[in-house]
């Protein structure tokens, strides 16, 4: 005699399949996703910060003298020669052009807020550009009078 399969168990297996082939398509998107907030190689390092400029201007490095921006895989951290360490976490988007990179705050003037920026790497300098949480991404490495976007250049320590 022919067992005949409950309409439970039949239900059952067809989700399990169609779950197998969403999740198929939704490994590329995931993995396509994944890679967009990956660590970019080229900003893994630490860098000194040689310049910084908001609305136009240069802004004075006495409290940042000597500081060095460490990043890592997904967090980073500015260590000024006296003072309070800044850290975070952060993901970039490599596939934009300029590339995108958004900087979670966990202390110090922005602690909390997200820094939306942009940043090239040239050789053996870094350069980012970044808003004030809540504030939009900047679309250029220039920070022009009467904006509040800030450019910050570093270079690499060996």
């Amino acid at each position: 005699m022919k067992k005949m399969r409950s309409p439970i168990r039949a239900a059952a297996v067809s989700l399990c399949l169609l779950a197998a082939l969403a999740n198929c398509n939704g490994e590329t998107q995931a993995d396509e996703s994944a890679a967009a907030q990956a660590s970019d190689p080229a900003l893994v390092g630490d860098w000194l910060l040689l310049q910084i400029n908001r609305g136009g201007e240069d802004i004075d490095l006495d409290h940042l003298e000597g500081a060095v921006r460490h990043i890592g895989a997904t967090a980073y951290s500015i260590e000024p020669m006296s003072g309070t360490t800044i850290r975070g976490d952060y993901t970039v988007d490599t596939a934009t052009a300029p590339r995108s990179m958004d900087e979670f705050v966990a202390n110090g003037r922005f602690e909390g807020g997200t820094l939306k920026g942009i940043y090239q790497v040239v050789g053996d300098r870094l350069t980012i550009s970044f808003g004030a949480p809540g504030e939009a991404r900047p679309t250029k490495l220039v920070s022009e009078p009467g904006t509040q976007f800030t450019v910050a250049v570093h270079k690499r320590v060996e």
